[in-house]
Formats: structure tokens, sequence, C-alpha cells
């Protein structure tokens, strides 16, 4: 019995050890805090850029966490300093939070520690120093000396860099008697480290024991809470540059490198003195104000923010660039794409574009991951505009052709694989069916150029496309008035339909009020287009085997035996993953999806634009253009009231020989495109062909030569 009550007494302290061990995760968070979010409790708290280098006096957040722990197992917290500059007086806020902050009173370096539960402990540095501008000691980060001197150049010439200068001489915000409109809070965000409270060598406390920050806007007629300033009136500006008891602002009267980098006056010969990080922290600083500066705010509402952060793709460097933010800016500068067996994958043959496990996993796709704060390419200082290819080999046209500043979304919204090796693998004969050999998360290229799904051997299919002409393609839409939600439904539940307006006519209040031009779905009713196209993959799911676990078409390897050696089966499933996975419902490219889709479930695919003007009062079958032709050509036709339509193309035998229409159409005036090509893809001969439209009781035939 003793026996048996040792082992008892020895298993429940083994149980309290594991219990114990469960609240061993523990990581210092540097938090950062925008002016949204820091503590507004009193005047001595700052905003924070979240860098291990702060300037001193200024506020350091710091967060416990424990996830992972288990909540209920997280009992205790204990901050202390382990280290601390000579004549050092700082303290923590609260020592035994999850959450506490103290200000470095001292230049120098603070290591701070928390301890989990009395046991885990796990440790940060955080080093304060003072501003030196960028024409004051080393005598800059590039300007003489060799260090950053790529950098500074290229930065020189960005609208972060100009931004003061612009501001303070009358050229941001110009009205019709040209006067530009700025205010005295502008440059606490314009300048290299505005805040007028805490004595570090920066702009906004010099500016305010020197008086110029009460006295540099008196010359100018005052407005709301800003002043009028001629366009391009230098007065203040060359006051603050050039009078002597101003010298010491003359370098800091900029967004310089330490606005974003953190005080670099002991960073000289030592690269740890200096902050660097791809934490959007650094932008919300400034980019996150509200009510004027909500830039910050609308990216932490968006998807983009918390993008796979904890999730199991966040932990494979296989799934780099797309699934970190600091992994994808490595990878855009090493060059982008290195390709196996045709699939892009992650370049690590570059030092800059080797993913780092301790510094990319995890990373949120964050501002720098689309913008290089070094980079005045473009006006946005984009990474790059241009998507190199997609993954079926297919060469993407350059962005002044197409797709514009949306390119950039690209490199990432496309499927990763190519269609005709993915499908043709798990088909007969059966080379092994892996888990989820679908088109990947995010084909939005693939469908908007209309690419890359499984077309049924119908080549007529490749390139439809409903969108291109779109200047910026999914900056235009998902961006209206460069918003960075990048959702198509507001805050309120109200679909965005600004830059379908432009075309679908100021009468489109919602995504529904865009009707489809006929019956895609073969149902009987002409419905909205994402109604049309959900009607569509409702009939393609039916016939599809199924996924218990989800609920959608088999993608799993547990069900390989499904779909083994069915390439019919296996492309369904591949082309219903393809049209949902896209997202928007047909809305991408209405074309391609409703057509690939048709294909599957056997129906004649449609190639129909309406043609927006007044609704017709006579039926009418145009003369096709051009003609003769090759290899395209264009029907119009019109019907005065919503019909079923049949347009046909005949051979001179009378043999059917292509179906562009077969279903409900609502009135209006349409132009079918024929690509030269049978009901299977083939391309014709040449020779005179027939085309007959039959709407109702109405009926007419005409005439058309194809010559090669």
């Amino acid at each position: 019995m003793k026996r048996l009550a040792t082992i008892y007494t020895c298993l429940f302290l083994v149980g309290i050890v594991w219990t114990q061990s469960l609240a061993q995760i523990v990581e210092i968070v540097r938090d950062a805090r925008s002016d949204r979010t820091r503590d507004i409790s009193g005047t001595s708290w700052q905003v924070n850029s979240g860098l291990r280098v702060v300037g001193k006096g200024s506020t350091v957040y710091l967060f416990a966490d424990t996830t992972g722990s288990g909540a209920a197992a997280v009992t205790s917290f204990a901050w202390t300093f382990l280290s601390q500059p000579t004549g050092s007086n700082s303290t923590f806020s609260n020592s035994s939070g999850m959450n506490t902050k103290f200000m470095p009173d001292s230049v120098g370096q603070y290591i701070v520690q928390v301890t989990v539960n009395g046991s885990k402990t796990e440790q940060d540095t955080i080093f304060a120093s003072t501003y030196v501008g960028v024409a004051n000691k080393f005598p800059s980060c590039g300007f003489v000396s060799a260090c950053h001197g790529d950098k500074l150049t290229s930065y020189s010439g960005t609208a972060h860099a100009k931004i003061f200068s612009q501001g303070i001489t009358g050229q941001l915000e110009v009205n019709t008697a040209g006067k530009g409109t700025y205010s005295p809070v502008c440059t606490k965000c314009h300048t290299t480290s505005g805040d007028p409270l805490l004595n570090n060598g920066n702009f906004g406390y010099l500016a305010h024991q020197t008086g110029w920050d009460t006295t540099w806007y008196k010359p100018y007629t005052k407005s709301g809470i800003s002043y009028l300033i001629p366009y391009q009136d230098s007065t203040a500006y060359k006051q603050l540059t050039t009078t002597p008891a101003y010298s010491s602002m003359a370098g800091l009267a900029t967004i310089g490198c330490e606005s974003c980098h953190g005080p670099g006056a002991n960073h000289m010969g030592d690269a740890t003195k200096i902050g660097k990080t791809y934490d959007a922290g650094v932008c919300q600083t400034c980019h996150d104000a509200p009510p004027h500066h909500t830039k910050g705010t609308e990216w932490t509402r968006s998807g983009h923010a918390t993008w796979e952060i904890g999730k199991v793709d966040a932990n494979r460097i296989s799934c780099f660039p797309c699934h970190s933010g600091s992994a994808f800016a490595k990878w855009i500068d090493a060059g982008r794409v290195t390709k196996v067996n045709n699939v892009s994958i992650y370049d690590t043959s570059t030092v800059r574009g080797r993913p780092s496990p301790t510094s990319d996993i995890g990373m949120a796709l964050t501002c720098a991951a689309c913008h290089d704060p070094h980079s005045a390419a473009n006006l946005h200082q984009l990474r790059t505009v241009d998507v190199d290819s997609l993954n079926n080999g297919y060469q993407v046209p350059a962005s002044s052709q197409v797709g514009g500043m949306g390119q950039l979304c690209m490199n990432c919204h496309r499927s990763r694989y190519n269609v005709a090796a993915k499908v043709k693998s798990n088909s007969a004969p059966y080379y092994g069916f892996a888990d989820h050999y679908g088109p990947h998360g995010n084909p939005q290229a693939d469908m908007y150029f209309g690419r890359n799904a499984w077309q049924y051997g119908d080549s007529s299919l490749t390139g439809l496309a409903t969108h291109l002409g779109v200047t910026d393609a999914c900056v235009t839409c998902h961006m209206p008035d460069g918003n960075h939600e990048w959702s198509m439904v507001d805050s309120l539940g109200n679909d965005k339909v600004a830059a379908c307006q432009t075309c679908h006519g100021q009468g489109i209040t919602k995504f529904t009020d865009i009707m489809a031009s006929f019956d895609y779905d073969h149902d009987g009713k002409i419905e909205p287009v994402q109604t049309e196209v959900e009607g569509l993959l409702a009939q393609l799911k039916a016939g599809l085997p199924i996924d218990v676990t989800t609920g959608e078409p088999t993608l799993a390897m547990k069900d390989s035996l499904l779909v083994k050696g069915n390439l019919k089966t296996v492309a369904d499933i591949y082309d219903y993953t393809f049209v949902k996975n896209d997202g928007s419902m047909g809305v991408h490219n209405t074309k391609y999806a409703v057509s690939i889709l048709q294909k599957a479930l056997g129906y004649y695919p449609t190639y129909v634009n309406k043609v927006e003007q007044k609704l017709p009062t006579t039926y009418e079958l145009g003369q096709n253009y051009p003609n003769p032709f090759n290899p395209t050509t264009t029907i119009s036709f019109s019907v005065p009231k919503q019909e079923y339509v049949v347009l046909v193309i005949y051979d001179m035998l009378g043999k059917e020989v292509n179906r562009l229409v077969d279903g409900q159409m609502s009135a209006g005036t349409f132009k079918a495109t024929w690509r030269g090509d049978t009901k299977s893809g083939e391309k014709v001969a040449s020779g005179v062909y027939f085309y007959r439209l039959q709407a109702g009781s109405f009926t007419a035939v005409k005439k058309m030569l194809m010559l090669k």
C-alpha cells in the first residue's frame, strides 16, 4: 500500500510539474502605440514605434505574450531590470502585470526581464539614445559617408523626404487661390520626432525651446486650424534653415532616417544601436492618427494585418513569401522568382532573399511588405508593380499595359500551380493524390486574366476577360480613395461599388444590382451575376464527391479512391475550387468563370457582352464585324424584352458548328464573339458560315466569311 501511495504521490508531483510546464511559453513584445492606441491618461506617455532603439525619455510599452501556455496555467508576472545605464531611475508602471511600460531616462542599454509563474523568464534589450539629424555629426547616413548612400540617394526623392519642405512652402492641399494649407500640428510627423516634451535632440523639442513653433506661421492667414501659405512661398522655410538660432533644427526639418530607425547618436560604428523592423508600428506612429491620417486604422481592420499570424502556414518557410510580410519584401528585393517544374518558389539564392525563422515567420503583411520606404521609383513607393507570370507559363503583360498597380497584389494572389500538371497528375493513370491539389487559396490573378483553369480542351476560353480595362485592376476596386481595408464591404455592411458605377451606372448601389445578361445557370431566371455563378457552382457541386469534414468537394488524400483515374471528376473539382477560391463569385471575370463552369456542366459556353445603351424597341440581328474575318468576329443583336435566345453558327451544309447563346436573356443590345471554333474548341476551316438568331418568335439569318 505504501508503495502504491508513493507512486500516486510521484504521479501527482509529475502532474504539477507538467501543469506548470504548460505556462513555460513567454515572449516579450515591444508594443507599438499610435495616436489611436496610445495611453492618453496623461501627457507623459507618447506614441511608440516598437523599435528596440528609442528616444531618451520616450515611452516603451511591453507585453508578455504567453500564447500557447493555456490561460489557466499563467498565474503571475514579474518585471525586472537586469541592467540599466548608470544614474537611471526608470521603473515599471506595473511590475506584476501582463502589460507594463517604462520611460528610459538616461542614454544607454536597458535589459528587461519578465518571469512567468516564478520560473520561466524571457529578456529583451532596449537602447535609449538621442537624435542628431541628417546634417549633424556624421555628417549624415549617406550623403558623404558610404554606409547608406544608395538608400539615402533614392529616399531623397520620396514624398516622405519632401513633405515638410512642401508643406511649409505652400505646396500641399493647394486651393483655387493658389495657397497651400499647412498646420503647426503637421510638423509633429513631418519632421524627425516632433514631440515638444522630450528633451532628446528631436525637432519638436528644439522648435519649442527656440520659439520657432509659435512664430513661423504668424505672417499667414489662419483657416480653421491651418494656415494659408502662398504656393512656393519659401519665407518660413528659409528662416528655419538659414537663421543661426535655428541651426540645430535644420538637419531635423524632414522625415529623416531617424524617423523610422530611431535616434542614431550612438549608431556610428555600432549596428546594434539603430532600429530596423518590418512591423507596422513604425508607420503607424503617424499613419494611425485619426481623423486626418487613417491608413493605419484601415490596415488594422484588414485581413492583411492578421494574415497567417499564429497559423501553421506561418511557420512553413516553403510557404514564403506570401505568408510573411518581411519575407515578401525580401523576395521582391532578391529578384522574386525561381522555378521548379514551372512552379514559382521562394528564392533562397541570395542573402537578401533568404528567409529567417527568427525574423520572418509570423510577420503580418505590413506596410513595408508592399511599400519600399527608401524607393522613389513611383508615387506610392511600391516595391514593384509587375507580376512576372502565372504558373501555367503565361507571361503577364507589363503593368503599363494591363493591371497597373494591381499587379503588385497579383504576385501573391495567383495560383501556385499549373492546372495541366496538377489535374493530370491526379488522373488516369493514377500517380498519387495529394492534399489540397486544387488551385491553392487565391487564384485571383489567374481568374482576372482568364487563364489556368481546366478548359476541357476548349482553347477558345483562354484569355476571356471582363475587366482588363480597369486601370489599376485590384487597386481600383479594392482601394477606393486609397482605403487600406481592401474589403469590398464597409463597416456598416454596405457594398463598395464606386468603381462599378463608372461602367455600370450611378444607379448601382450594391453588387446585386449588377444583373446578368442572361440565364447563366439555366434555372429559368435572370438574376444578379453573383447569384447566377452561385447557381452554377451549386449544380456542379451536386455531382461531385464531398468531404464530410468540410462539406465541400473533396481535396483530401483520404478520399483519393473517389476520384482515382477519373479525369473529369478531378477537373470538375479543380474548376469548382478555382471559382470558389477566387472569392468574387464571378465579379473578377464573369466571362471566364461562367464559361468554365458551363463547360463542366455540359452547357454551351457564353461569349456575350451587353452594350450599355438605351433599351431597343425592335428585334435586330446585325452583320458581323469584321467580315471577312480571321480568327475572331463580333455579332451584334437586340431583343426588346426578356426572351429565350439562341444564336447558332452553321457551316455550308447546315451542320451546327457552335452555339454562342442558349438561354434566357434580358432586354438589351448585345455583342457575341465567335472565335472561329467548334463546340469542342477546334478551329474551323476557311469558308462561308451562317449565323441564326432566334428570340421568341423572331428569327433572322446572316452570312459571313472566314479567310485564313
